[in-house]
């Protein structure tokens, strides 16, 4: 009996052995797979001529978020700029840069900083006006002294969004080139060839912290866990937007500090987010609430010298009319109540053309 139970034991560890083995050289082959599609998948496609992309870029300027069909428009506009050469404008970068130094100043007030927030100042919530709270010892604790954006310009910097589009795009050795990289909304960070591995700001919507980790009351391990793939990025979280998200806020601040993260939590200053809804309103993109790309894509044109865009589609199909989710990673839609998406698009569309940033919207080659 010994003998035979011996005997079943060992075949059963010598079959979970075959299976481990099975399963590693699967993953190794879907590794180097991936690794040869981006590659040696295809040759860039062919330029376009100078005078065409000149008459396209001339044809962006023009349109305006009423001209009929604008997203039709724009979508088709955006892929055709993809064959033709980006040209940098400094003095349109300057432009735009010193338009948002102005009315907003992200270098300095992107984040709550104990600089800029004083003991006992009364702040008001980003979409509550009326809605304040005192800064007392405990919250001005939570704060670093300066901004970390105050020090230097960054020389390049990657915006990366959560779009379809980044599935298959080879996008990610391009991506960790970069000198500093923003990242939305902890996304899962498992897709390194097409979205990179490197991040240096990442956005925590409080609601993530609600729907998937039971308002860090219970489920801070996995939390903490998550976060390990972050390395020692920034977590900047919008705690001051919704009074009601505030204490979840608090609570990811200290789960953070408490389970000794590498990462630091940081708060977005209302007082910039109000600043910046009123700068893009005035050009035209009136929304009940700005995006967290379009906040953080505007703090890059402060912060850095050269800003290229990954993952901004907010189509349902890819340039060659191929139907693709909206995330990379899940096909959720957003909440149009909030946000624009093909509005903010519009916008960078125009900043392409423009030279102010560069907007990828398909491979990496």
């Amino acid at each position: 009996m010994a003998l035979k139970i011996r005997f079943r034991l060992g075949y059963f560890s010598y079959f979970t052995f075959i299976v481990f083995v099975i399963a590693l050289c699967s993953f190794y082959v879907s590794v180097q797979q991936r690794e040869h599609f981006c590659i040696r998948y295809e040759d860039p496609p062919n330029q376009l001529p100078p005078e065409t992309c000149q008459k396209i870029r001339e044809i962006i300027l023009n349109y305006s978020l009423t001209t009929k069909n604008i997203e039709i428009l724009i979508k088709k506009a955006s892929s055709e700029l993809q064959n033709c050469p980006w040209i940098p404008n400094s003095n349109n970068l300057k432009e735009i840069r010193s338009e948002l130094y102005n009315c907003c100043n992200a270098r300095s007030d992107l984040l709550l900083t104990q600089n800029n927030t004083h003991l006992g100042y009364s702040l008001s919530f980003e979409t509550e006006a009326k809605r304040t709270i005192q800064i007392n010892k405990k919250i001005h604790e939570m704060l670093p002294k300066v901004s970390p954006f105050s020090k230097k310009l960054y020389r390049q910097c990657a915006v990366v969004g959560n779009g379809g589009n980044l599935l298959n795009s080879c996008c990610g050795s391009e991506i960790d080139k970069a000198d500093y990289v923003f990242r939305f909304n902890l996304p899962p960070m498992n897709y390194s060839f097409d979205t990179g591995s490197k991040s240096d700001v990442v956005t925590a919507n409080p609601s993530i912290f609600v729907a998937r980790f039971s308002s860090l009351n219970e489920l801070r391990k996995p939390f903490t866990d998550m976060m390990k793939f972050y390395g020692s990025a920034l977590i900047l979280i919008p705690a001051f937007s919704f009074s009601a998200y505030m204490d979840v806020s608090f609570k990811a601040y200290y789960t953070v500090k408490d389970l000794g993260s590498e990462q630091k939590v940081v708060f977005f200053n209302p007082n910039y987010l109000k600043n910046l809804h009123l700068y893009w309103k005035k050009k035209g993109l009136n929304v009940k609430r700005l995006s967290s790309g379009i906040m953080l894509v505007s703090s890059a044109l402060e912060n850095c010298e050269n800003v290229t865009l990954y993952g901004f589609w907010p189509f349902s199909q890819d340039q060659e009319g191929k139907p693709i989710s909206h995330h990379y990673y899940d096909n959720n839609l957003p909440k149009s109540i909030f946000h624009s998406m093909p509005n903010e698009f519009f916008f960078y569309v125009q900043m392409h053309s423009m030279g102010i940033l560069k907007l990828k919207v398909g491979r990496c080659y």
